[in-house]
């Protein structure tokens, strides 16, 4: 299975220039995000008010220019559900940074300049400077979280085949692995494609 979330590069836009000026006042803030969410809304604000944006992390992204940050999620996917409220909170201890939501399935064009090798990958988290241009992209989960799910859900089953039950309770242990290890990982990993 690929793992590498970190791939810079950008979809096919089918030769058309794309212009993410046109995207940036479509974007959801955190609250309109969650009003539309129809899932998991109750999780995301728990791991929320959980979760800070540790200093450094935070001075490293102001050393780095970020000023506009794109998230591309979906409220279904256990991955958004613990890295969107991260990033909310990254942009929240970044002064001057802009924060835009997206769901994946309503905005396809925006998503498909954004594929991860090829993939609809979500949470997909793009960092701006204050001209618009791209700093970086990171699809998440981190990998040592990819990693973990596979080993410890999974196990070679599709999720579709995972009784609910099984899920439900897997959500919340790794809702806490995710808060106490993981958060660090996907931020590393983010640090990583900013350079």
């Amino acid at each position: 299975m690929d793992m590498n979330y970190l791939d810079k590069s950008v979809g096919d836009n089918g030769g058309r220039a794309f212009d993410i000026r046109t995207w940036i006042d479509k974007g959801l803030s955190w609250d309109k995000y969650l009003s539309e969410c129809k899932q998991n809304v109750e999780r995301m604000i728990g791991i929320y008010q959980r979760l800070s944006a540790p200093k450094e992390r935070v001075e490293f992204l102001k050393a780095k220019g970020v000023h506009t940050i794109l998230c591309i999620a979906e409220d279904w996917c256990p991955d958004c559900v613990q890295n969107v409220p991260l990033i909310v909170r990254l942009s929240e201890a970044l002064p001057s940074a802009d924060l835009r939501l997206f769901f994946r399935d309503k905005n396809e064009k925006l998503m498909d300049h954004y594929l991860t090798n090829g993939k609809k990958v979500v949470p997909t988290v793009i960092f701006f400077d204050n001209k618009l241009v791209e700093l970086g992209k990171w699809a998440g989960p981190s990998r040592k979280a990819k990693t973990w799910t596979i080993d410890t859900l999974i196990k070679c089953r599709k999720i579709a085949d995972i009784p609910q039950e099984e899920r439900d309770s897997f959500g919340a242990v790794y809702d806490e692995k995710f808060l106490n290890e993981f958060v660090n990982d996907s931020i590393s990993e983010m640090e990583d494609i900013l350079g």
